[in-house]
């Protein structure tokens, strides 16, 4: 049966006699906050992306009711892709425009879903800060408690991921799984290769103006 947070958090508290580092004590506070924002709502990154007042009506079939609702035929297209970055684990959001992802802003053109797209604020949708960090550090002194916590972070990004690819109408999930990536670094730390943080995706600018 899988561990709770707390559960884990315990264990590392029992392992270490109370002494908890100071990057597990930050990765955990940083799964915890990632998890409330999926479950509660807390700090939710994708209050933007779902405020239909930024929707594409008239692309997507809505209209506001006279009581101020909107109702729309269809969802805004999404894909999700999974990725480490320099500062973490990341789900970025990718709009779509006509049949083509798209990465960069724009604004007010009648085959996008979304009236405005600022990757600035609507990209990054969930994050776990230093994650590949930690997994590096487990693979040297690591115990049963931080790999209790990489596993239960795979938990919670993996159902961020299912739950949020059902409030859009997503064209893709793709990337890399915690899980993965720490298969990943174990492969190459056996063989003495180097450990890159592998490249998700690439949008080229090339919509026609």
């Amino acid at each position: 049966m899988a561990k709770r947070l707390g559960e884990i958090n315990q264990l590392k508290k029992k392992i270490t006699f109370g002494n908890i580092p100071n990057n597990y004590h930050a990765l955990s506070t940083s799964i915890s906050t990632a998890e409330g924002m999926s479950k509660y709502g807390f700090d939710n990154r994708l209050d933007t992306l779902l405020n239909k007042e930024n929707w594409n009506l008239d692309y997507l079939g809505g209209h506001k009711t006279a009581v101020g609702e909107i109702l729309c035929e269809k969802r805004p297209r999404i894909s999700l892709y999974k990725l480490f970055t320099p500062e973490g684990f990341e789900v970025h959001c990718i709009p779509w425009i006509r049949n083509e992802e798209f990465d960069f802003e724009l604004y007010g053109r009648p085959e996008m879903d979304f009236k405005h797209w600022n990757p600035t604020t609507m990209k990054v949708v969930f994050k776990i800060i230093h994650l590949h960090t930690f997994i590096y550090q487990y693979f040297d002194h690591g115990d049963e408690a931080d790999l209790e916590l990489i596993k239960y972070a795979h938990g919670v990004v993996e159902n961020f991921v299912e739950k949020t690819s059902l409030l859009f109408d997503t064209q893709k999930v793709h990337g890399i799984s915690v899980r993965s990536f720490f298969d990943y670094v174990d492969k190459k730390r056996q063989s003495g290769e180097e450990i890159l943080l592998p490249r998700v995706y690439r949008i080229d600018r090339n919509l026609d103006t």
